[in-house]
């Protein structure tokens, strides 16, 4: 039950630009679909689930990194994540709904420019 409230936290904890790489991922996959439909950059594209989404991980990533270099600085470092942290519980939900978002987005978009 801790990995699906933690899993992120552990994820980026391990590796701290984990959260980067998934943004690069998902905004970079909605920059080549938009460039291959011929689509404009404006203010839609933002609106886009892939792009939001990884918008949503560069946050939370560099939002981590932030909380364990805050958290070290005061505690023990192997005492990081043995406390009841609420921000996980409601960031990490809406991180796991807006990332299969994306991904049922991107499969959309690539199976509509397939069938053309």
């Amino acid at each position: 039950m801790s990995w699906i409230f933690f899993g992120p936290a552990v994820l980026i904890a391990y590796w701290p630009y984990a959260g980067i790489a998934i943004a690069t991922i998902l905004i970079v996959t909605q920059i080549i679909l938009t460039v291959r439909k011929s689509g404009a950059f404006d203010k839609s594209f933002f609106r886009k689930a892939p792009v939001f989404a990884g918008l949503l991980w560069l946050i939370f990533g560099f939002y981590e990194m932030q909380m364990r270099a805050a958290m070290t600085s005061v505690s023990k470092p192997n005492e990081v994540m043995s406390f009841f942290r609420l921000d996980l519980i409601i960031l990490v939900p809406i991180l796991y709904l807006m990332t299969a978002a994306a991904v049922y987005s991107v499969a959309r978009q690539v199976q509509r420019n397939g069938k053309r």
